[in-house]
């Protein structure tokens, strides 16, 4: 595979500094195009990157035999990279174990000439309905819409700007989740806040960005090497959700694609209900562990290792893991004060004329900001621009009125620290 953001000197030289205290890697004659850091005084040597990568190609090598004695963990081998196995035509003392972790998603766009002609064969028959162009075109009749596909050279100012925003809106959407989103750890984070910024001018990677009005609704993080796109960290303002923008996201990168002739477009690991309505291909994610059959101990350990991550599937296939991410979020949190500001009653007004006891206020200020989901719902039912819309509070009740052109709704809050 060429231009393998995931074996690149950027990726590798800034993994090292943030979990290896930039001490230097292992490289070996038997194995190309991947290098390797060791945790301990066993002989276990693993990919620089571990399982922060979405895909790590190798080629292994006749003639050398720099692996005896030792036994070397790769993480996250996508089927699809045809890999070569057959280690017997490279050295019959090498072992390779092919350990299934995970089950990958991708469109394969080989066969398709546009957006349109994917998203109708996808979509023909089951899941029809599932895109539907209506609610694309009322996010844009509505606000204030722009897109932004960052990918070669970006200032650095506005790159801090746009990964402040993406971590805002990741706390928020995993917070109101109630998990502990690994990606957020401080320590990754500050790994990927340095890793980007190069990686985009290198392109490879990019962000995808939808705009209301010059602020980030949606942000995609993505990956590229040769022809592939790897779509890696997705999030969207919540406050947006029935207007569909992950669905957006996915038809804005799939134009990208075809007009840049992409030939895949990746969802890498791990189930979720839209990677398998979007994707036409699924493919196995492995780790691979090779080692040195003619050794005791390597062997011994190597089947120490596969029995470690066969067990670790076992959990997640029981979602064990998923209930420990909720207990991990649970022990970090403190009690939420806004979480009875969903606990409202409304009801809608065929006409709304305001009397002397409400004042307009200004939704923008932070302690009104858990009103922008209400309105947003209101234009999803009741379409028309957002700069017709509005809000009146009630200075003696906790009544809140949202106000259009010719419809209202009245939101009568039990929460009483809204008033």
């Amino acid at each position: 595979m060429k231009n393998n953001p995931f074996t690149s000197e950027i990726f590798t030289t800034l993994w090292l500094k943030h979990f290896y205290d930039s001490k230097p890697s292992y490289k070996f004659n038997f194995i190309k195009n991947v290098s390797f850091y060791k945790k301990t005084f066993l002989p276990v040597y693993i990919n620089v990157g571990k399982n922060l990568t979405k895909g790590i190609f190798y080629r292994l090598q006749k003639e050398h035999s720099d692996f005896k004695g030792k036994i070397f963990l790769l993480y996250d081998i996508p089927d699809y990279f045809n890999v070569n196995e057959q280690v017997d035509l490279i050295n019959k003392k090498l072992e390779v174990k092919k350990i299934y972790q995970y089950k990958g998603y991708m469109m394969d766009l080989t066969n398709f000439s546009s957006t349109k002609d994917y998203q109708t064969t996808q979509f023909k028959t089951k899941n029809k309905r599932y895109v539907r162009q209506s609610h694309i075109g009322r996010l844009e009749k509505t606000f204030e819409i722009t897109y932004d596909f960052i990918f070669g050279e970006i200032d650095e100012n506005k790159y801090n700007v746009i990964f402040d925003h993406f971590h805002h809106l990741l706390n928020i959407r995993f917070k109101g989740k109630n998990t502990d989103y690994h990606h957020l750890n401080k320590r990754k984070w500050q790994f990927y806040k340095e890793l980007i910024l190069p990686l985009i001018r290198a392109k490879q990677a990019s962000f995808l960005i939808i705009y209301n009005e010059g602020v980030p609704i949606g942000i995609n993080l993505n990956y590229h090497a040769e022809n592939i796109l790897f779509k890696a960290i997705t999030v969207f303002d919540y406050d947006y959700k029935k207007f569909s923008i992950g669905k957006l996201s996915v038809l804005k990168l799939l134009d990208w694609c075809f007009e840049n002739n992409y030939s895949f477009s990746d969802f890498s690991k791990g189930y979720f209900d839209y990677k398998e309505k979007w994707s036409n291909t699924q493919y196995n994610f492995n780790y691979h562990l090779l080692y040195d059959k003619s050794s005791f101990f390597a062997t011994l350990m190597a089947n120490t290792i596969e029995t470690l991550f066969k067990f670790k599937l076992f959990l997640r296939k029981h979602n064990i893991n998923e209930k420990y991410r909720k207990f991990i979020y649970n022990l970090k949190s403190i009690k939420n004060d806004d979480k009875n500001r969903d606990e409202f009653i409304s009801k809608m007004l065929s006409k709304f004329e305001p009397s002397k006891d409400f004042e307009i206020i200004d939704v923008n200020e932070k302690k009104y900001h858990f009103l922008i989901k209400h309105i947003n719902d209101f234009l999803f039912s009741n379409p028309q621009y957002r700069k017709n819309i509005t809000v009146f509070k009630n200075s003696k009740t906790n009544i809140i009125v949202i106000k259009g052109h010719s419809k209202s709704i009245q939101l009568m809050f039990k929460n009483n620290s809204n008033q």
